[in-house]
């Protein structure tokens, strides 16, 4: 069983495959002041309350830092999802170091999915568009608000909108 980790600015998403099939995703808000602890507990709990036996995770990717939680409970070293790292994609922008995870897991997921070229969008805090090109290579993309972010900021400024 592999476990595909994503820990984003608003959201912590878990992602439980079985060779290549996605059996279940479950998720808990990305709150600063957690520790550690408290998302490897509710990573345990959440897949043992699903049925799920906690020995059969055999692999742990994570688009984050934070590898201490999947070492600490699950004794397996993750891979962490960064520039370097062999996707089969190439990040062919001025500085490759500057990609973020998320968008890196983005390319991969959407060229595999699709192939290429294709436009990947991702909406979250941030709503991103990444472009891959036919032969696999992320070219760049755009950040914008999320529309939650966008829509927080009508809220507050705008006079009526409330």
């Amino acid at each position: 069983m592999l476990l595909a980790i994503d820990i984003g600015n608003t959201d912590f998403t878990i992602g439980v495959f079985q060779g290549k099939k996605l059996c279940d995703t479950f998720r808990m808000r990305t709150k600063i002041n957690r520790t550690s602890d408290e998302y490897g507990v509710f990573i345990l709990n959440t897949l043992q309350y699903k049925g799920y036996d906690t020995k059969d995770v055999e692999d742990v990717i994570i688009a984050s830092v934070v590898p201490a939680v999947i070492i600490k409970y699950f004794g397996l070293t993750p891979i962490i999802v960064g520039p370097g790292i062999r996707t089969g994609i190439r990040i062919a922008t001025t500085n490759p170091k500057e990609t973020g995870a998320d968008r890196i897991v983005d390319a991969v997921a959407g060229y595999e999915l699709y192939g290429g070229p294709v436009i990947v969008v991702d909406f979250g805090t941030a709503t991103t568009y990444d472009l891959v090109t036919e032969d696999g290579r992320f070219v760049g993309g755009v950040t914008s608000p999320g529309i939650r972010t966008s829509a927080n900021a009508l809220w507050q400024q705008a006079a009526k909108l409330p």
